[in-house]
């Protein structure tokens, strides 16, 4: 039997850090495996849910290099609910409740101050059908509950290892509102069968909802997947991130100009027992994961972690890895001697536009040391230059001038950039000819 899992988003806003890591997990374990992954749209919340970012949440799994065999909406699988709902009546494992939400909570703060869990007390099991029509006939629409059979229920978790609930602890979940809207459980639950889902990876925040839907897959008489729960980001004090920040959306990180493949690196790496990774190859990315490693306690973000990670993967490129980004940037002009010379000054690739503009202006830029630029101008050697230029001009300029240090580089670096500080100059001799630093120099 093929290896399926699945990731299913809520296209209720942008797809965030948290939830990317979910996904993430979820086609690299898969991928490891040799298996399938499957996107599910989870958009029965019709008030929240909105097909823009159902399409921002597509568009960013592709950027992350996540592609799905299959993809669906469940706003189209209706249908398919309603039969199985129909053959849960059929079993007496969902019964009609008509209590008010006032109703309930009064009963949850009786049982609170008794001392007693906040569980349901199944009255409504005790209705006969002439009670259940007379509700109905008063217009009261019921709310259906699920009946939990009365036993241990337990799995072997992929991430937690071993977790248990007794039944007699959970309330009957609510599967259908009085609109006849569908929570979370049973379309959820409906669809891992219909898709033949055999792993379910996703958030620590699903572990009481797992021991409910064990026992939906059994009253369905369908086989239960294996589960795995994994914890949740927070940041580096170690409050939650959710989807509170904005700045932690992909479509935003995108945008700010983070690579891809550094984002895959992080986020199947924090949290694991192994360093951050700085694999350039998807395919090493996913054979490498092992979801053993990941850790039972939830992991810090840190976007300079991120940012620095982005930065050494970057200068780890050779220049015919990074052609098109040129492209795509409109410098077809780049050549790898330029690459050479901006690639360990720059936190993201766009950065590679500012010292394109800086080596490729004709500003001339201000100083007080017109004389020494004079001396180091009758000194230049003739060009074409290389990589020794640099060297082979200021051992002259120190000579003639008896400079060393700061004193004989800044001033050149100054008139060459405009900048303190920035790449070894001797990368950027290449990418010049005497005519150009003759004019910075302004001789």
């Amino acid at each position: 039997m093929k290896l399926k899992s699945r990731f299913a988003p809520s296209p209720t806003g942008l797809l965030h850090i948290g939830n990317a890591r979910s996904a993430v997990i979820n086609w690299a374990y898969i991928r490891s495996k040799g298996g399938e992954f499957v996107l599910r749209i989870d958009d029965t919340d019709f008030e929240r849910c909105k097909k823009e970012y159902e399409d921002f949440i597509k568009n960013d799994l592709k950027w992350l290099g996540i592609h799905w065999s299959k993809t669906f909406n469940q706003s189209d699988k209706l249908e398919t609910y309603q039969k199985n709902i129909e053959k849960l009546k059929r079993i007496k494992r969902i019964y009609p409740c008509f209590e008010t939400p006032e109703e309930l909570s009064l009963k949850r703060k009786s049982q609170l101050a008794a001392g007693k869990p906040p569980i349901y007390d199944r009255s409504s099991l005790q209705m006969n059908e002439e009670k259940i029509k007379e509700h109905i006939s008063k217009g009261k629409n019921p709310h259906w509950r699920f009946k939990l059979e009365d036993k241990v229920i337990k799995w072997d978790d992929l991430i937690k290892g071993s977790v248990s609930f007794d039944s007699k602890n959970l309330s009957d979940p609510i599967l259908i509102r009085e609109d006849n809207s569908l929570l979370y459980h049973l379309p959820s639950v409906i669809d891992d069968i219909e898709e033949s889902i055999t792993d379910v990876i996703r958030g620590e925040d699903h572990i009481t909802n797992t021991a409910l839907h064990i026992q939906i897959f059994e009253s369905l008489s369908a086989p239960v997947p294996s589960f795995g729960h994994h914890p949740f980001l927070t940041d580096e004090k170690g409050k939650g991130l959710g989807k509170r920040l904005g700045s932690l959306s992909i479509k935003s990180l995108k945008d700010k100009g983070f690579e891809n493949i550094t984002l895959l690196n992080y986020l199947l790496s924090i949290g694991t027992s192994k360093n951050i990774s700085k694999e350039k190859n998807t395919d090493n990315l996913y054979k490498s994961f092992n979801i053993n490693h990941l850790a039972k306690s939830s992991p810090k973000f840190s976007l300079k972690v991120l940012e620095n990670l982005n930065k050494e993967i970057l200068q780890s490129y050779e220049f015919s890895e990074v052609k098109q980004k040129f492209h795509d940037q409109k410098l077809l002009n780049a050549s790898n001697d330029f690459w050479i010379f901006a690639k360990n000054n720059i936190n993201y690739f766009s950065d590679v536009l500012y010292w394109w503009k800086i080596i490729n202006n004709e500003e001339i830029y201000p100083t007080k040391d017109q004389y020494y630029l004079n001396i180091a101008s009758q000194l230049l050697p003739d060009d074409p230059f290389d990589i020794t230029t640099w060297k082979k001009w200021t051992s002259k300029i120190s000579v003639k001038t008896n400079r060393s240090g700061k004193e004989l580089y800044l001033p050149l670096r100054l008139a060459l950039t405009g900048q303190k500080k920035g790449p070894e100059l001797k990368f950027l001799m290449p990418l010049l000819n005497k005519k150009q630093i003759l004019k910075k120099l302004r001789s």
